[in-house]
C-alpha cells in the first residue's frame, strides 16, 4: 500500500513538473479549455437538447391540431356524396321515374321522361362542389348519365371501373363501394345501390365520379405543406393523392400497419373517413417542424450572452494575474506607434517576453525599410514606363507629319507646305517644352489644333473640326499628355482613309458630376465590332489606343473609364471619363464655350 502511494506522488509530481515546462501561451489554451470551453459545451448541449425537445412537442400538438381540422374539412366536402344520394332518394318521383321501363322512340332525347330526369339529375350536381358526374343504372339497364366534364361519356361496363364493382355495389346494400382513381378522366370514382324511401325496392345502381382537387385547397388553407399528405384506399391499400414523393416508403408501411420499420426522426398523423374506407395520413420531418426555431435561438443568445460575460471576467483576471508581463508589453508597442526606429533598441531581458519585444523592434525597423524602398521602387517603375511610352509617341506623330509634308512638296504646294511647316514647329516646339507626364486640358488641344492645321492642307479643305467644352473649369483640368491627339490622329489616318465626302472630326469636353468626359468623334469609315475588342483588351502592339490605356492604368488604376463606339461606313466615337477630383483642383464658375476653326 506503502508502495502504490509513493508511486503515485511520484506521478502527481512528474505532471506538475511537464506542467512547468509548458510555455505561457499553451498554458493559457489549456486554461481557457479547461475552464471556458468545457462549461461552455456543457451548457449548450444541455440547453439546446431541452429546448429542441420542447419546441419539438408544441410544433407536433400544433400540426396535429392543423391535421384534425383540415380531415374534418376534407370528411365535409365527402358529404356531398351522400347528400346527393339522399337527394335522390328523397325525391319520390325521381325513383319512381327512374324505376320505371318505358319505350322509347327513335333517339333517347325525344323521351320527355328520360329529359326530365336527366334535368333533375344536372340540378342536384349543380349544387355540389366536388361531384363531377353521376350515372344511374335502373334494373331494366336503362342509363342516366350526366355530367359536369365537357365531352365525358358513361361507363358501359363494370370492367371499365373494376372487376366485379357492379356485384360489390349489390352486396353492400347503399353503401357505397370504392372504384379506385380514374386516370383517363382524373376523377375518383364511388358507387353505391339507390333504394326507395322505404328501402324494401331498390331502383338501380348510381356511380358518381369527385375530383380530389378540394385536397389541394385544404392543405393550402391548414398550411400542411412542409411534410407529405396523403389519402390510402384501405380497400385496396392504394395511394390515391400524395404531394410528394419523399415519404413513399413510409406510406406502403403505414398502409400495411408495419410502423415498426418506420424512419426515424419523422412523425406522422392519421385519420379515417369510414364511409369511403379512406385513411388520410400526414408526414412531417422533425427537421422541418424546426425550421422556425426562434425561441430556441432567443434562449441559446442569452446561454451565450451569459457565457460570454463569465469568458470576458475570466479573461480579465488572467490578465491581472497571469499575463502582466504581456500588458506591459502591449503598454511599449503603443509607445511605439509614432517613431521612425533610427536606431537599434535592445531589451535586457532574456525571458520569452524579452525576446518578443526585441523580435518587435526588429520587425518594425524592417517593415520601416521595407516600405521606403518598395515606394521607391514603385515611383521609379512608373516614371521609367511612362517615359519610354512617350519616346514611342513622338517619333509616331513626327513620322506621319513629316510624310505628308512630303507629298506637299511632291505636288508644288509651296505655300501649304510653308503654313504646314510653320504649324509643324509650333507642334515640336509645344511637345518638347513640356516635360510632365500631365498636361492642361487647353495645351492639348492647342497641340490638337496644331495637328489638324496640318491636316486640313492635306485633305485641300475638306476636313474640318469642331472643339466644344460647356465649361470654362475644363479647360484647367489636368490630362495625360497626348491623350486625345493620338485618337484625332486615328481619325485622320484611318478614318478617313478612303473617305470620298467631308472629313468632319467632334472634339467635346464636359463635367458630368464627379467626372470629366472626354469625346472624339469623327464621320469616317467606322471600326468592326472584333477589332474594337481587340483595341479594347489591348491585344495589338500599336502605340496608339493601346499606349493610352497604359497610360490610364498607371495614372488611375481602374478608376476610368475608356469606350469605343462605332458604326462600319458612317461614324466611330470614343469617350474617356476621368476622376474629376484627380484631375482639378478648384472650382470654376460654368461658362459655355465653343470655337470652330473649320468652318
Amino acid at each position: 500500500m506503502t508502495f502504490g502511494v509513493r508511486r503515485e506522488m511520484k506521478m502527481i509530481e512528474k505532471l506538475f513538473g511537464k506542467w512547468n515546462d509548458i510555455k505561457l501561451k499553451n498554458k493559457l489554451l489549456i486554461a481557457f479549455v479547461i475552464l471556458i470551453l468545457v462549461p461552455m459545451s456543457l451548457i449548450f448541449v444541455l440547453s439546446y437538447t431541452s429546448l429542441k425537445n420542447s419546441t419539438l412537442k408544441k410544433f407536433t400538438i400544433y400540426n396535429q391540431v392543423l391535421f384534425e381540422n383540415a380531415a374534418k374539412e376534407a370528411q365535409n366536402f365527402l358529404e356531398e356524396l351522400n347528400s346527393i344520394k339522399y337527394d335522390f332518394i328523397m325525391d319520390d318521383s325521381l325513383m319512381s321515374d327512374i324505376g320505371k321501363t318505358f319505350a322509347r322512340y327513335t333517339d333517347p332525347q325525344d323521351s320527355f321522361l328520360y329529359t326530365n330526369i336527366l334535368t333533375k339529375i344536372s340540378q342536384y350536381i349543380s349544387t355540389k362542389e366536388i361531384v363531377q358526374s353521376v350515372q344511374i343504372i335502373n334494373k331494366s339497364k336503362e342509363v342516366y348519365f350526366f355530367s359536369k366534364l365537357q365531352g365525358d361519356v358513361p361507363y358501359e361496363n363494370d370492367k371499365q371501373i373494376k372487376e366485379g364493382f357492379f356485384a360489390e355495389i349489390v352486396k353492400q346494400e347503399g353503401k357505397y363501394v370504392n372504384g379506385g382513381y380514374d386516370k383517363t378522366r382524373g376523377v375518383y370514382v364511388v358507387g353505391c345501390e339507390l333504394f326507395s324511401r322505404d328501402k324494401i325496392q331498390p331502383v338501380g345502381e348510381m356511380i358518381v365520379s369527385f375530383s380530389l382537387d378540394f385536397l389541394k385547397d385544404v392543405i393550402e388553407k391548414y398550411h400542411l405543406t412542409e411534410g407529405g399528405f396523403y389519402v390510402a384506399d384501405r380497400s385496396s391499400n392504394k395511394v390515391i393523392f400524395k404531394t410528394t414523393d419523399k415519404f413513399e416508403s413510409i406510406i406502403e408501411k403505414l398502409i400495411l400497419k408495419d410502423e415498426t420499420k418506420l424512419i426515424p426522426k419523422t412523425i406522422f398523423f392519421e385519420e379515417t373517413i369510414p364511409d369511403l374506407n379512406w385513411e388520410i395520413i400526414y408526414i412531417v420531418s422533425e427537421s422541418s417542424l424546426l425550421n422556425n426555431f426562434s425561441y430556441t435561438k432567443r434562449l441559446l443568445i442569452l446561454s451565450f450572452s451569459f457565457l460570454a460575460i463569465f469568458a470576458i471576467l475570466f479573461l480579465i483576471f488572467i490578465s491581472e494575474n497571469i499575463t502582466a508581463p504581456i500588458t506591459r508589453l502591449i503598454y511599449q508597442m503603443r509607445n511605439l506607434e509614432h517613431s521612425r526606429l533610427k536606431n537599434n533598441i535592445k531589451i535586457a531581458r532574456k525571458d520569452e517576453i524579452g525576446n518578443l519585444l526585441n523580435s518587435f523592434y526588429q520587425m518594425l525597423k524592417r517593415i520601416d525599410e521595407l516600405v521606403i524602398r518598395v515606394y521607391e521602387e514603385e515611383i521609379a517603375r512608373k516614371n521609367a514606363e511612362i517615359n519610354l511610352l512617350y519616346m514611342q509617341l513622338n517619333p509616331h506623330f513626327l513620322y506621319n507629319t513629316l510624310d505628308t509634308i512630303n507629298a506637299l512638296a511632291e505636288l508644288g504646294r509651296c505655300k501649304d507646305v510653308s503654313v504646314l511647316a510653320v504649324s509643324l514647329a509650333k507642334f515640336l516646339r509645344s511637345n518638347m517644352a513640356i516635360n510632365k507626364s500631365t498636361v492642361s486640358l487647353a495645351d492639348e488641344i492647342k497641340q490638337i489644333e496644331h495637328y489638324l492645321t496640318i491636316m486640313k492642307i492635306r485633305f485641300s479643305g475638306k476636313l474640318s473640326y469642331k472643339i466644344v467644352y460647356s465649361q470654362e473649369e475644363v479647360l484647367k483640368a489636368e490630362v495625360p499628355r497626348h491623350l486625345l491627339l493620338p485618337l484625332v490622329e486615328n481619325s485622320v489616318v484611318h478614318g478617313f482613309k478612303n473617305k470620298n465626302g467631308d472629313a468632319k472630326i467632334l472634339i467635346r469636353a464636359k463635367k458630368i458630376e464627379n467626372r470629366l468626359k472626354l469625346e472624339v468623334v469623327d464621320n469616317g469609315c467606322g471600326i468592326e465590332h472584333e477589332k474594337i475588342e481587340k483595341i479594347k483588351n489591348a491585344s495589338n502592339d500599336g502605340i496608339g489606343i493601346p499606349n493610352i490605356i497604359k497610360r490610364l492604368k498607371l495614372l488611375y488604376k481602374e478608376d476610368f473609364d475608356f469606350e469605343i463606339k462605332s458604326k462600319v461606313g458612317f461614324w466611330t466615337k470614343i469617350i474617356i471619363q476621368l476622376p474629376w477630383d484627380k484631375v482639378v483642383k478648384k472650382e470654376e464658375k460654368e461658362n459655355v464655350h465653343s470655337f470652330d476653326s473649320g468652318r
